[in-house]
């Protein structure tokens, strides 16, 4: 069981407590009798009189007497009251037996602990009386039961056994800052702190001194380390200090090794995801769950032009975001309330990681944010400034539909299949003459599909097929012409080229009804017939 400083301090005052009722009940090992008080042989107050006829005893019994046991045999007394009074001398027994065989009164003095006690014996009429008296002032004792006395030394050891067992050290200085008392866990922080075999002295080395100057706040922990550790490194501690209210201050240290050592190795991985975090582009900002931002990397300074004290300060979403407009690093909303709420949906949306939205902000860059939640409860954003892939996109859009323009104004309907056989790119004299724009599901109809389309609509021809099977060529993929009829009578000359990447083109060129036919053969040869 861990306690902390203060459940210590608590311990340690109940321990006091009780050593000064046992020291008061050592004191007190003969009580004052309720009967009143009568006048021995040597003039001593009388707190115990014992009155015995041939071994019984006739007076009354105490249930405080510290001299006869518990469950007492008034028959049996006599020895057992010469047992108890051996610990005030070793010739006690001796006396008493005398007294009992030959009337031979006595008188010894002995002491109990620190109580010096009178012992005398006499024959009064056919009664054996024994009488016991202390030899000081015994208006300062109170009596003591020997059940509570026997309870408060259990309690002491309990109190020891848990001092001593605890893993906290904790010792108590005087004013003049002299060592006093200390526990087990103290005694052995100073065997492993000294150098050499050389026994330990009292009043032992005070280990914390050079941590004392200026002295802790009351009960505030101060955060020590000492030379000494496992692979050298230093034993710390969390040291805490609780005047008394005889002068003294009893010092508490709790060692912390572990709480170090993880909090050595937290920060160890901050900084080395910081230092990852430093090379990236896109900028990083997480907030905890108080939305407080606790982490950010140097490309969210580029980004957002904050200042590094700002966001080192740790400010909330909120203002992070309201800074966030003020420097016009996101898009200027139409209304307060609405900007507000956008905030909200932001922030409800990272939770969910569902938050991902384009900033076209009004310097003319874009900025990919996107929302993540992570464990208890924090939030992450990455800002990413995608202006030249935005830039480079519609460069693109705007060359394709150049290109498109350049293919509708052509005479010639144009169809492009990739090295898939899949449509690609065509024109509109390709939609007028086949009746359909095929420009809306590009990427979706097959060269089979579009070829079928054509003969649905033309006199049948082996054309078709030979079309089909260009496309399986990966040798010999030469220009090449061939003639179709539609339905209608006309005649079209079908043009076939290889393209770069295994994709193709086919040309649809009305003919005039003069023209001569067109068989299928290499373009050179059309050409040349034509001049011939």
């Amino acid at each position: 069981m861990q306690l902390d400083g203060m459940g210590f301090v608590l311990l340690f005052a109940g321990l006091s407590f009780a050593t000064a009722l046992l020291a008061l009940a050592a004191s007190a090992w003969i009580c004052t009798g309720r009967r009143g008080t009568a006048r021995g042989p040597a003039g001593y107050d009388v707190i115990r009189r014992y009155e015995f006829r041939e071994g019984y005893l006739l007076s009354d019994a105490d249930a405080n007497d510290v001299f006869l046991p518990e469950g007492l045999n008034r028959a049996a007394a006599w020895d057992d009251l010469s047992n108890s009074l051996s610990v005030l001398g070793p010739t006690m027994p001796d006396l008493m037996t005398a007294l009992a065989a030959r009337g031979e009164s006595f008188l010894q003095v002995g002491h109990l602990g620190d109580d010096a006690l009178a012992v005398s014996g006499e024959v009064e009429h056919d009664r054996l009386v024994i009488t016991v008296t202390p030899t000081d002032d015994s208006s300062s004792r109170l009596p003591v039961q020997r059940s509570a006395l026997m309870a408060m030394q259990r309690e002491i050891l309990d109190l020891r056994n848990a001092v001593d067992l605890t893993p906290i050290a904790m010792w108590r200085e005087s004013a003049d800052h002299r060592l006093v008392w200390a526990n087990s866990p103290y005694y052995q922080l100073v065997e492993q702190l000294a150098e050499g075999d050389a026994p330990l002295g009292w009043p032992l080395p005070r280990v914390f001194a050079d941590h004392f100057t200026p002295p802790p706040d009351d009960g505030t922990p101060r955060r020590c380390s000492l030379p000494g550790g496992i692979r050298d490194a230093p034993l710390c501690f969390e040291v805490t200090a609780h005047p008394q209210i005889d002068g003294t201050t009893l010092f508490s240290a709790h060692p912390i090794d572990r709480l170090v050592t993880a909090e050595t190795a937290l920060r160890n991985f901050v900084q080395t995801l910081s230092q990852t975090f430093a090379h990236l582009p896109v900028g990083l900002a997480i907030f905890d769950k108080t939305r407080k931002l606790v982490l950010f990397n140097p490309a969210l300074l580029t980004l957002s032009t904050l200042e590094p004290e700002f966001l080192s300060g740790r400010p909330s979403l909120g203002v992070f975001l309201d800074q966030l407009r003020e420097r016009q690093r996101m898009p200027e909303p139409k209304n307060y309330r609405a900007w507000r709420d956008e905030i909200s949906r932001l922030e409800q949306g990272a939770r969910d990681g569902t938050y991902q939205e384009l900033w076209t902000l009004p310097t003319g860059q874009s900025y990919r944010v996107i929302g993540r939640p992570h464990h208890d409860g924090a939030v992450a954003f990455m800002f990413e400034d995608i202006s030249s892939e935005v830039s480079l996109t519609r460069q693109f859009r705007s060359d394709l539909d150049l290109y498109q323009a350049v293919l509708d104004d052509s005479e010639d309907a144009l169809a492009v299949f990739s090295n898939d056989e899949r449509l690609v790119m065509s024109n509109d004299r390709y939609a007028a003459l086949w009746g359909t724009d095929p420009r809306e599901t590009l990427g979706e109809i097959s060269l089979t599909e579009a070829t079928r389309q054509w003969q649905a609509d033309c006199v049948p021809d082996g054309v078709f097929g030979d079309i089909r099977s260009f496309s399986d060529r990966t040798r010999d993929r030469s220009v090449w012409a061939g003639e179709m009829k539609l339905l209608s009578g006309a005649r079209i000359a079908a043009h076939v080229a290889p393209l770069r990447g295994g994709a193709m083109s086919v040309r649809f060129r009305p003919l005039p009804t003069d023209a001569p036919a067109v068989s299928p053969a290499p373009l050179l040869d059309v050409l040349t017939r034509h001049a011939d």
